[in-house]
């Protein structure tokens, strides 16, 4: 540390790195991007049957993971109560 008599330190400057990640954002303007590019070129893809088909798959994903959630939800009620009742 340097001495001085007539100097006064400055005082120390604060600064932070954000660290915060959107996901949500970062995908929503990828999308924006990509319906843009596609409004330009309109002669690449039907959109309509796009959406049809990711739509179709999202519900299908859905449905069997909720299949699988329910079966794992009566297997651990019957645990509980097996266990309660014994």
């Amino acid at each position: 540390m340097k001495i001085t008599f007539n100097k006064a330190q400055k005082p120390r400057q604060f600064s932070i790195k954000t660290r915060f990640y959107d996901e949500k954002k970062e995908h929503e303007e990828k999308r924006k991007k990509e319906i843009e590019d596609r409004i330009k070129n309109p002669d690449r893809v039907d959109f309509r049957e796009e959406i049809k088909q990711k739509w179709g798959r999202e519900d299908r994903l859905r449905s069997k993971s909720r299949k699988y959630a329910l079966y794992i939800y009566i297997a651990v009620l019957a645990l509980i109560l097996y266990y309660i009742l014994k």
